[in-house]
Order: C-alpha cells, then sequence, then structure tokens
C-alpha cells in the first residue's frame, strides 16, 4: 500500500467518526440564555475605573485588606460570591467619579479586588491589581 493512499483511508474513517459528534440534534436549533427579545450583555470594568479606585482606596488604604489565596481562587465572574466572605459597599462617592454605572449593579470591595455583582448577585466582573 502506498502512504497517499493510507493518508487517504485514515482521513476518510476520520471524517465519518467525527461527524455524528459534531452534528446537531434535528429540531433543537441552539437557544440563547436569557430572555428571547433581550441580548444578553456582559458588563466589564473600563480601563478607566482603576485610576478611579485606586485615587480613593490610597487614602483609605486601613478599608483593603488582602484576601486569603483559597478565597481569591474562588472569586470568580459568573458565580455567586463565596459564602461568609466579608464585602463593603463602594461608597456613592467613588461611583460618580465613574465614567459609567450600570442600573441593576452594585460595587464593593472584596478584600483588595473591586467586584461588580449583577442583580442576581452573580459576579460580572473583578478588578484585580488595584493597589
Amino acid at each position: 500500500m502506498s502512504k497517499s493512499f493510507r493518508f487517504l483511508t485514515i482521513a476518510a474513517l476520520l471524517s465519518i467518526v467525527a461527524t455524528p459528534a459534531m452534528a446537531q440534534r434535528p429540531g433543537k436549533p441552539d437557544k440563547a440564555k436569557g430572555p428571547k427579545d433581550q441580548p444578553v450583555v456582559r458588563v466589564v470594568f473600563q480601563d478607566s475605573d482603576r485610576g478611579v479606585f485606586r485615587e480613593y482606596y490610597r487614602v483609605h488604604r486601613d478599608a483593603v485588606k488582602p484576601l486569603p489565596p483559597g478565597i481569591a481562587k474562588n472569586l470568580v465572574r459568573g458565580k455567586p460570591l463565596p459564602p461568609g466572605i466579608a464585602r463593603t459597599r463602594v461608597p456613592d462617592a467613588v461611583l460618580v467619579q465613574l465614567p459609567w454605572r450600570p442600573p441593576g449593579y452594585t460595587f464593593f470591595l472584596v478584600g483588595d479586588r473591586i467586584v461588580l455583582l449583577n442583580a442576581n448577585g452573580l459576579v460580572a466582573d473583578i478588578l484585580t491589581s488595584l493597589f
């Protein structure tokens, strides 16, 4: 057998095996998560936000305490805050300096990170390396 014949045989077998795994079930179209009429929007921190928070917490340094590594690892976008984690709401004096304030979201200082929580209490974004 020639090398090209073996190659073609292997390629044909792989395409036959891979096709059912990649095929979509009939009658089951991909569904977007969330309400039909509203697109899914991801709210994240802007680059300009870092300076606003850094300036405020440079003066109020006593409020900032580093997170233990185990808790820091469990602080993840799309999940709720880990149970028992200490959080402090970011003062309105800081928030008025932000160029944007998404409705239904709350800003918290969690250890040495600023966390943006959505209305369901899930972490939308995390601002790290602030201090």
